[in-house]
């Protein structure tokens, strides 16, 4: 590790308090102050998906241990 960075993720519109990869490491997860989850594809930093639904900051994303759910936490 070099300490570089390798990526600049961009679409969240406010702060981001909480990432989280996925188990086998494909995606990456984001919350933000702009009350958004974001879903990342880690090999080309696109964003595959954007999930809204919360109604104040969300602090918290987390993947189950499968990998196959998401929690989030506002």
């Amino acid at each position: 590790a070099s300490g570089e960075c390798r990526a600049t993720l961009e679409g969240h519109s406010d702060m981001v308090f909480s990432v989280a990869y996925s188990s086998d490491g494909t995606q990456l997860a984001s919350g933000s102050d702009d009350k958004t989850v974001r879903i990342w594809d880690v090999a080309s930093g696109e964003c595959r998906a954007t999930l809204e639904g919360h109604t104040d900051y969300v602090r918290s994303v987390a993947y189950s241990s499968d990998g196959t759910q998401l929690a989030s936490g506002s």
